[in-house]
């Protein structure tokens, strides 16, 4: 679970993540038909929408790295040297995390 705090800290880099990519695009582009409240399907959905940022990264690797080394507590020069399994496996549960995609979403709005 991700602190409040942490979440806070993150939302000006997910917001140039947002923005340097297209995210809202991307959405509208990708908007699934029926429940969206399914939570396979809005888990499905952000990983598909994970997969869209990880084709996007060179634009954001900065805020990847940052937002990476604020989850994990660790100098952003520490997940630049780790394993890139390491690093993406913790980018790509955030956004399998309904709660905080649920925040991101609404402090963005």
């Amino acid at each position: 679970m991700l602190s409040s705090e942490k979440a806070f800290d993150m939302l000006p880099y997910v917001s140039d993540i947002y923005e340097k990519v297209n995210i809202q695009k991307y959405v509208l582009d990708n908007k699934r038909k029926g429940d969206t409240k399914d939570k396979l399907a809005i888990m499905g959905f952000g990983l598909d929408m994970f997969s869209y940022i990880m084709k996007q990264s060179p634009k954001v690797k900065t805020e990847i790295f940052t937002i990476v080394s604020m989850i994990e507590g660790k100098d952003i020069k520490e997940v630049k040297a780790q394993p890139f399994t390491q690093t993406l496996k913790t980018f790509k549960d955030l956004f399998e995390d309904k709660d905080t995609i649920d925040f991101f979403k609404s402090a963005m709005q």
